[in-house]
């Protein structure tokens, strides 16, 4: 594999394609994400270094950093629930117990939804995209489309019921 080495003005238009491609709600990741984005290229060894490529290299480092920054860590469903989704932070007492009514609520009506709706609503309120509740679920994207909205719209009918309103 041939050597490729950045000049100093393909570094400089490297780092003006991350910084114009960067969200603007992550602007202190620009000079790290050039970096990034210069070693990539320098690993790839790819010949010749067009500005096409260079531009390619710094979207799919963008891309992945926003990517990194989205994702959630997912929380498991446990009697513990309703205490995480206080407000634990809270100065207020009745800011926290309002908070954990809430949870145990949530937790509640769960409880009175079908079972494949309450577990396509709760893959859906941890965050998992449509087709990863598809895949979980074994079934099609339409499908589970479907149960995510019913489930949701059941949930949202018991906690009104509940006296919790939307």
């Amino acid at each position: 594999m041939p050597s490729v080495e950045l000049s100093a003005s393909q570094l400089q238009r490297l780092g003006g394609y991350v910084r114009h491609l960067l969200p603007k709600w992550m602007p202190d990741k620009a000079e790290d994400l050039t970096q990034v984005a210069a070693v990539r290229v320098i690993r790839t060894g790819q010949l010749p270094l067009s500005n096409k490529y260079l531009y390619r290299v710094a979207y799919c480092v963008v891309i992945d950093e926003i990517r990194r920054h989205r994702y959630r860590y997912e929380v498991p469903m446990t009697p513990s629930l309703p205490g995480r989704l206080a407000n634990s932070l809270a100065e207020n007492p009745e800011i926290f117990t309002q908070g954990s009514e809430i949870g145990v609520a949530i937790v509640d009506c769960l409880e009175t939804l079908a079972p494949e709706r309450k577990r396509a609503v709760l893959l859906h309120l941890q965050s998992h995209k449509t087709a990863d509740v598809a895949r979980v679920m074994g079934c099609k994207p339409k499908r589970a489309s479907n149960l995510v909205h019913r489930g949701l719209k059941d949930l949202r009918t018991a906690l009104t019921r509940r006296g919790f309103t939307p």
